[in-house]
């Protein structure tokens, strides 16, 4: 028995010392988020809806597949953060029918897809200190099926201010 463990032992170090393909993790999705005001470049609260489009952008060399329809419907994870106080709001989701999450969208290298997403005036009245200064951070988990630390959640942000004019805006 020992002159065949003998001839083992440099295969076992040389097995040892190879990197092993089971653990070089997968090369994540270059799936970009971007916000923009859509009524007010600068993004100026006046009373009204503040009306954000979201634009998701495949900036990687690959096609990425992902639950379009469903990010759409269920939107963003929306936090507020009013920047005199430093509180912090997170605003409610749509509820979605999970079995949307097998209608895959296709994005070519460079491809993108938007949709827009309402901040009602509720949402910022009822939270922010005046004069309207916050900041609006929008999160998008585009692997949905995967939670904590396995998602991928992408993330931009938008700096809301107070446009109104006089006595609204105090």
């Amino acid at each position: 028995m020992h002159r065949f463990l003998i001839p083992l032992i440099p295969l076992i170090a040389l097995f040892a010392a190879s990197p092993t393909f089971a653990q070089t993790p997968e090369p994540a999705p270059m799936i970009e988020l971007h916000a923009r005001c859509i009524d007010d470049a600068q993004c100026r609260f006046l009373g009204d809806d503040v009306r954000v489009e979201l634009e998701l952008r495949n900036s990687g060399r690959n096609n990425v597949s992902l639950p379009v329809a469903f990010l759409r419907k269920r939107g963003p994870a929306v936090r507020l953060v009013d920047r005199h106080s430093g509180k912090e709001k997170q605003l409610r989701r749509n509820p979605v029918d999970g079995l949307m999450l097998k209608d895959l969208e296709t994005l070519a290298p460079g491809q993108s897809v938007r949709f827009t997403w309402p901040i009602t005036p509720k949402e910022i009245t009822d939270f922010a200190l005046r004069p309207i200064d916050l900041d609006a951070v929008f999160g998008l988990n585009i692997t949905p099926e995967r939670k904590g630390a396995d998602a991928t959640i992408i993330r931009a942000k938008l700096h809301i201010v107070d446009g109104r004019v006089g006595e609204g805006a105090r």
